[in-house]
């Protein structure tokens, strides 16, 4: 707020103060209280001299103190104002940049992604190609034609999990996922994932084990869907062990709850990616994965949609690079019909 009298328009010092109201932020309109003798003879000059930017306020020589006070409050307040309407604007600012640092780094995740879809879908079918020219060649005999065989087999599963894991994806973004529930009792489905990822673990020198709770827990839930909820996050589990390693699976009742917690001793997941863990794309463009391990980073986006159409919740715990990772997974014991 400035106050300024009548007699002060004829001193040198108003255009220093025309020249700081001129250059005034979009937001500010300072208030400008002129003391003067006359309002309707003073007000175009005093106008003309500061400038359409002050907010002038003329008040009539003499005055009594309530009325000048008065003025005073309602500049002050009005000042105020300015400044919340200041503080909007900055965290408006702040949020559309937010936002657009949201779009680019949206942007960049689904070109890494489309680079590694890309990637992905090539291994398989130059493999599939390759083994087809050699078999229309006649270059094989009976059992290496065989193993061409196994090998195409081998490689179409890739493609079909990697296509189903994309048609998913798009099934939830469009909310088409059709979840079909029933009671089912979840100790046996554990112990079928644990059984059929087994062999695979063995191969890679990963010890699987298990130790799954006798009581019944039963809960309502699509069986198709809980097996691909125990595949991905098992697989998962299994891919980023390294040989000598270990992956541990439970099954307990917690209160009302049923918990199944899959706990490795693998990689680990840095700090700055845990709270990201399950949003699309992620282990695509996760810096320091190498391609050994690099993935469409679907998977567990997708394990944590279903189970939250289950009423249940998944979390992500681990200690860093190198200290391994256990997710958990809970689901609500019998409950109401979904449907």
């Amino acid at each position: 707020m400035a106050l300024i009298t009548s007699e002060a328009l004829a001193d040198e010092g108003v255009a220093q103060v025309r020249q700081a109201l001129d250059h005034q932020e979009p937001w500010s309109e300072l208030p400008v209280l002129l003391l003067g003798h006359s309002v309707d003879s003073e007000s175009a000059p005093a106008v003309e001299l500061l400038g359409r930017s002050a907010h002038l306020v003329l008040l009539e020589r003499p005055l009594g103190l309530a009325t000048f006070m008065t003025a005073i409050d309602a500049a002050l307040r009005s000042r105020r104002r300015q400044y919340e309407v200041k503080r909007l604007l900055e965290t408006l600012a702040e949020a559309a940049r937010e936002i657009e640092r949201a779009h680019e780094e949206a942007n960049r995740a689904k070109d890494e992604f489309l680079a590694t879809l890309g990637h992905e879908l090539r291994s398989p079918m130059t493999a599939i190609r390759g083994w087809i020219r050699m078999l229309k060649m006649g270059e094989l005999d009976a059992a290496e034609a065989a193993d061409a065989l196994s090998m195409i087999e081998s490689s179409t599963k890739v493609l079909a999990h990697i296509i189903e894991d994309v048609m998913d994806v798009s099934r939830i973004i469009a909310g088409k996922v059709m979840i079909d529930p029933a009671l089912i009792e979840l100790g046996p489905v554990v112990a079928n994932v644990v059984a059929t990822f087994r062999p695979s673990a063995a191969l890679q020198g990963v010890q699987l084990s298990s130790d799954i709770c006798n009581e019944p827990l039963t809960v309502w839930a699509d069986d198709s869907r809980l097996q691909q909820i125990g595949w991905n996050v098992v697989s998962n589990a299994i891919k980023f062990t390294p040989r000598g390693g270990s992956v541990h699976v439970s099954l307990e009742r917690l209160d009302r709850s049923a918990v199944i917690r899959v706990r490795d001793t693998g990689r680990g997941i840095p700090g700055e990616l845990l709270p990201h863990v399950f949003e699309r794309y992620r282990q695509a463009e996760a810096g320091g994965i190498t391609q050994e391990y690099r993935g469409l980073g679907l998977g567990l986006a997708i394990v944590k949609h279903l189970v939250e159409s289950h009423d249940g919740r998944i979390e992500a715990f681990s200690d860093g690079i190198g200290k391994g990772a256990e997710f958990v997974i809970t689901l609500p014991l019998r409950g109401a019909d979904p449907r």
